[in-house]
């Protein structure tokens, strides 16, 4: 296996953990993220506990769709520009720019799009295949 097949199979599957790991302390212990959420983005009827928990429910799916390799461009689209939002909201500093470099990670991950290791892969020479 060459280098250059395994590394957007590295760069989907590292990703995918950061945003799992993220996912699921958001969801098990959102108290501890509130601080993070800028009042300007709480919908009407919302609290900021429920936006947390809704974040994470978001990133574990999305995160887990990139794990398996499914919707990978879609869900490195959107993680991507979630990520953004969050590194221009917290700014210039330390959480910011690691944010903002993992917004371009995902972003390349996006314009990359599926590795010959995914799901979406798997389905798309199969209908090919079909169609043969």
């Amino acid at each position: 296996m060459h280098s250059k097949d395994i590394a957007p199979v590295v760069l989907r599957i590292s990703l995918a953990l950061v945003f799992l790991y993220f996912g699921f302390q958001q969801i098990s212990n959102p108290d501890s993220w509130i601080s993070f959420v800028p009042e300007w983005i709480i919908l009407p009827g919302m609290t900021t506990n429920n936006f947390v928990i809704l974040n994470g429910v978001i990133e574990l799916l999305f995160g887990t769709f990139l794990i398996v390799g499914l919707y990978v461009r879609f869900s490195a689209l959107i993680l991507s520009l979630h990520l953004f939002g969050i590194a221009f909201s917290i700014g210039f500093t330390p959480l910011g720019v690691r944010d903002f470099g993992l917004a371009f990670a995902t972003l390349a991950l996006y314009l990359w799009g599926f590795d010959k290791y995914t799901l979406d892969y798997k389905f798309i020479n199969r209908a090919k295949n079909l169609t043969d």
